[in-house]
């Protein structure tokens, strides 16, 4: 008996939480904070869970949540910032492109003979107006609190209408300036 309880003990204790992402991927929140993604399939009445290693388990349907994508305040007060409707529209740089709608952005990075594509919905994670800085994050998959799944951060600074500055790689030595296409 104190072997069952202790083995049902350990596997509370390991067992992850699932959740749905917005984009329809599912990952396992580990107790130790990392994640993965893993694959759910029906079979019958029986929700499976494929994970990476190859192992597998059942689980309720109704354990695995659905990820709800909340627009703060925060964030709707800065998409109406003229600074952050400054980035709506087509932008282009030496090596660099990238695109700004409503509800949608990509950017596609030249990376030696290929092209690195950043695509997804956008949010503004912080607003410097002093300095015309827009921190934005670009394809996140999910936001649970602070943590955020997914994404890329981009840091661009507004120099004039026409005119913006990606300096998010800067400690890299790389500061694109693109320039809007029309």
């Amino acid at each position: 008996m104190k072997r069952t309880l202790l083995f049902f003990t350990i596997v509370l204790l390991f067992a992850g939480e699932y959740i749905t992402l917005d984009n329809g991927k599912v990952i396992e929140l580990k107790p130790d904070g990392t994640w993965h993604e893993v694959k759910v399939i029906k079979k019958g009445s029986d929700t499976i869970v494929l994970k990476p290693d190859g192992t597998w388990e059942k689980v309720e349907a109704k354990k695995i949540e659905a990820a709800n994508k909340l627009e703060t305040a925060v964030d709707k007060k800065y998409k109406d910032e003229p600074l952050v409707k400054t980035l709506l529209g087509k932008w282009e740089g030496d090596g660099i492109f990238m695109e700004f709608e409503p509800s949608s952005a990509k950017i596609k990075i030249k990376k030696g003979h290929t092209n690195r594509v950043i695509e997804g919905k956008w949010i503004v994670e912080n607003l410097d107006e002093k300095n015309k800085i827009v921190t934005v994050n670009i394809g996140e998959g999910a936001r649970l609190g602070f943590l955020t799944f997914g994404g890329e951060i981009r840091k661009i600074k507004i120099k004039d209408n026409n005119t913006i500055v990606d300096k998010t790689d800067a400690i890299e030595g790389k500061v694109y300036t693109l320039y809007r296409k029309r």
